[in-house]
């Protein structure tokens, strides 16, 4: 495999090239961005290290050549500046579609760069988003196809765990559609709901599917024992309508259930999209004994805002600064802030995007009410979250209640 190299010290570049080729690479390591560039251009190789700080530009310019390149190997960043302008360019390499597979504190230890390595080794490389002209080829999803989806049966909801911490108890589970079609294969939301949302007759109609689904999963799951509430991702359009608290409210008369048995799920920025009328239709719909909960919290600009104005009964810290808990010292930081904010406030928080038992020890530790990741479980139709959860039971953690 093809290894390129970019740093101005000579040293360090010639010290990184011994370390690739003892690891079984082919290396070429230089110290000035022309060289670098010519190399990529003439022949992309299967990985790149790149230095931050480099004599005549930085690393991010490069990041944005290789963008431009549509580069879609995989990227070690490098930098002896502290570990926040690290995890920023990081970021910026993810939001250019890049493939940044580790960010290395210089000096870094070569034992450390062969693990890096051998990661790329196995890993394989994911590409930028194609440019216009290729995704113009691609099948376009329309309103109206969604709309005859549910029509037709072809909507599934799949369900995800959300663990009490402290008891280890599933008290609730979130609903996450996906459609299942005959040409797509399994498609999942965000592909079809941006496009479902700019008819507001095809997402309220995907919405109270969803919410008949979810209630229909609850009765199935309280016949077997199991008195979970399961949560549903509610659209901004569906925020707009004043009626709908009471249809919702209809639901759970018609299926005969309890207040509760359904919760919502709203992400920040569609709180924000109208203030006002968001705040009366979130305060009716707990009026009616929903319980709301913002969604993705922390990913806004106005997050205290919603969370000072609206209603909500719960907070769900999102899973880019859970997947961090390890490693970055801010994010560590912030997620102990919102679990100590939240709790202060009288609200219940939830840590999305739990990925290993280390990350949920620290979050049990930190005062953390729900824990939800694939860590516990992926999404699963509902015979498999049926299996799942008789299988919990059995290993000895708390029942579902």
């Amino acid at each position: 495999m093809q290894l390129v190299v970019l740093d101005d010290d000579q040293a360090v570049a010639e010290l990184l090239a011994s370390v690739g080729v003892s690891s079984g690479w082919a290396v070429h390591a230089v110290v000035r961005e022309d060289e670098f560039q010519a190399l990529v251009s003439a022949s992309p190789p299967d990985a790149i290290m790149l230095d931050l700080q480099l004599a005549n530009s930085d690393g991010v310019e490069q990041l944005h050549f290789l963008h431009d390149r549509q580069y879609t190997g995989a990227i070690v960043l490098m930098s002896g500046f502290d570990a926040r302008v690290l995890s920023s360019a990081q970021q910026i390499g993810g939001s250019l579609g890049l493939n940044i597979i580790a960010a290395l504190e210089k000096p870094a230890r070569p034992v450390r760069v062969r693990e890096v390595l051998a990661q790329i080794a196995r890993v394989p490389a994911v590409g930028v988003t194609a440019p216009a002209d290729a995704r113009a080829t691609t099948t376009v999803i329309s309103a109206d196809e969604v709309g005859q989806a549910v029509s037709a049966g072809r909507m599934e909801l799949h369900l995800q765990p959300i663990i009490a911490a402290a008891s280890r108890t599933v008290r609730r589970a979130e609903a996450l559609i996906r459609w299942r079609d005959p040409a797509r294969g399994l498609v999942g939301p965000d592909e079809f709901i941006p496009v479902a949302e700019q008819d507001g007759a095809v997402i309220d109609r995907l919405t109270m599917w969803v919410a008949e689904t979810g209630v229909s999963h609850y009765r199935r799951l309280a016949q077997m024992g199991s008195g979970i509430q399961i949560c549903i991702n509610i659209s901004g359009r569906n925020l707009w309508s004043q009626d709908f608290p009471d249809r919702m409210a209809g639901v759970l008369e018609r299926h005969a259930v309890p207040q509760g048995a359904l919760g919502l799920e709203i992400t920040e920025s569609v709180a924000m999209h109208d203030l006002d009328a968001t705040t009366s239709v979130l305060t009716r719909l707990r009026l009616k004994g929903f319980p709301v909960a913002i969604d993705d919290f922390g990913t806004g600009h106005s997050s205290l805002i919603a969370l000072r104005r609206m209603p909500f009964s719960s907070v769900k810290i999102d899973k880019s600064f859970v997947g961090e808990l390890e490693t970055s010292k801010d994010s560590l930081t912030i997620v102990r802030s919102v679990i100590q904010m939240a709790h202060e406030m009288g609200l219940t928080s939830v840590a999305e995007g739990v990925g290993t038992a280390d990350a949920a020890q620290l979050l049990t530790e930190l005062g953390i009410d729900g824990l939800q990741g694939y860590y516990y479980s992926e999404p699963l139709p509902f015979s498999g979250f049926a299996a799942w959860l008789k299988d919990w039971a059995e290993a000895g953690n708390g029942p579902a209640h």
